[in-house]
């Protein structure tokens, strides 16, 4: 698989998680605790069940390894978190705007700064791979 890091880090990854869910399910922290170790554990598992696939399946592992470097699928993927990054600022935009009008400044003002970060962070990676390019 094309840009893994090593086993070590995705079973890292998981365990994480697993510690996170377990210490919010004990000590009963925000929930954004629970989001996270849930969303380290998913990612975690996801690239170990992977890796043993590719290992344990030739077949599977040419299909990937064709898919990877099919320059169609890869513009696709391309244009999709486009899309997806301009939906997300209009999403969070109007959902920020709609939250302050209903006197929920914080939570508003967290989806505005949420897409300023997001659209600050945009434009400094596309500075930076237009000069590489």
């Amino acid at each position: 698989m094309k840009g893994n890091y090593p086993k070590s880090v995705y079973i890292l990854i998981t365990v994480l998680g697993i510690i996170l869910l377990i210490l919010n399910s004990v000590l009963d922290l925000n929930v954004a605790v629970s989001a996270v170790g849930a969303g380290l554990f998913a990612y975690g598992i996801n690239r170990l069940i992977g890796e043993w696939r590719v290992k344990n399946n030739p077949d599977y592992a040419k299909k990937l390894e064709i898919a990877n470097q099919d320059e169609r699928l890869a513009f696709i993927a391309d244009k999709s978190r486009s899309a997806t990054l301009i939906i997300t600022i209009f999403v969070l935009s109007i959902l920020g705007v709609i939250l302050l009008s209903i006197d929920q400044e914080a939570y508003g003002n967290a989806c505005l700064y949420t897409t300023m970060g997001i659209s600050l962070l945009y434009f400094i990676v596309y500075r930076i791979i237009s000069r590489r390019y």
